[in-house]
């Protein structure tokens, strides 16, 4: 069975998309992992919004976008999508347009109550928490969405 280490390894490029909604991403990538690849190969931390997947990821910016750790580029620019920020307004008003018409026409209650996806999208509601590992990440108790709804 081929592993993380056999991929990085044997890679020019690796990109880290991990994402664990509502918390820190992953450290999936160590620096001694890191330190087989090739000189020059490159690594795109995309989850760097959430900390990063790799050991050596630090937030970097669109002008200053790239450093270099063991003779491995890193690019790990947050807000990526700020780099094309008409064609990424209009990417995210099309993804969230369904949802925003939804909890205009029926209320949020009754939006989320009949929307499984939406209900699981609520972080927070009254002062609580509806979302585990948010709740977790701040150290504050859960409490359910349906329960907070009630």
């Amino acid at each position: 069975m081929e592993s993380i280490e056999e991929y990085v390894a044997d890679a020019d490029l690796v990109i880290g998309a991990v994402l664990v909604p509502g918390a820190a991403a992953p450290r999936l990538v160590t620096r001694e992992m890191i330190g087989t690849m090739r000189k020059g190969s490159a690594l795109v931390d995309v989850a760097i919004d959430q900390g990063g997947c790799f050991e050596t990821s630090k937030a970097t910016t669109h002008s200053n976008p790239t450093y270099v750790v063991d003779d491995i580029v890193h690019y790990c620019v947050a807000n990526m999508p700020g780099a094309v920020p008409r064609t990424s307004a209009f990417a995210l008003k099309n993804a969230t347009l369904p949802y925003i018409l939804k909890l205009a026409d029926k209320g949020y209650r009754n939006a989320l109550l009949q929307d499984r996806g939406l209900l699981n999208g609520l972080n927070i509601n009254a002062g609580t928490v509806t979302h585990a590992a948010v709740a977790d990440a701040l150290g504050r108790e859960f409490v359910s969405a349906e329960q907070s709804l009630q």
